[in-house]
């Protein structure tokens, strides 16, 4: 057995065939080279065998939706923020603001992964959709940082364990800003 063991591999094309994708040619190029060579495959024992070796490729599908992409252009200067409800001249407000926005998307992706896990429970789909677990977690990831939430949430699990254990957990105090401390030694200060 040569190689992963495919047809590609069998006809000694395997090196041939990972140079090309390696050196960016697109799949169907690949299987173009391939036939030159006297091999007919599919693209779907192509991408197998890329699998099976670990090679990256990027399909079509994803170049025709890559390139009819078309960037966004905004004018920040051009904004309507009368459609917002916060003043702009007042920060806390849009912090607020982007932090609830925040949570509706990230509350709204979970109700799609739960939808989806109800649908496998009751036997419609085989599974929930690895990209869509993935979409929760960057939701959430997003709304952890725009909040802080994490910090909150295992400070307060981490005292509440700490406290469980018999041990008194005392506020920190607050320390003056490191410009505001002089720099006269503690023999100078006690005279």
């Amino acid at each position: 057995m040569k190689g992963c063991g495919c047809k590609i591999c069998n006809a000694d094309l395997g090196d041939f065939t990972n140079d090309l994708v390696i050196a960016g040619e697109s799949l169907k190029s690949v299987i173009n080279s391939l036939k030159e060579q006297g091999l007919n495959v599919s693209i779907k024992l192509l991408k197998k065998h890329l699998n099976a070796f670990e090679i990256e490729y990027v399909d079509e599908k994803t170049i025709a939706q890559i390139e009819d992409c078309q960037p966004i252009t905004i004018d920040l200067n051009q904004i309507d923020f009368s459609k917002y409800n916060f003043d702009v001249n007042q920060p806390e407000t849009v912090i607020a603001y982007l932090q609830k926005l925040n949570l509706k998307v990230y509350l709204n992706q979970l109700q799609i992964v739960l939808q989806l896990q109800q649908n496998m429970i009751d036997g419609k789909s085989p599974e929930v959709p690895t990209d869509v677990l993935k979409n929760l977690a960057v939701a959430f990831q997003i709304f952890e940082k725009s909040t802080a939430m994490g910090i909150l949430v295992n400070q307060k699990e981490a005292i509440r364990i700490v406290e469980n254990l018999g041990l008194n957990v005392e506020p920190m105090l607050q320390l003056p800003p490191q410009n505001n401390v002089s720099n006269t030694p503690d023999s100078e200060t006690n005279q």
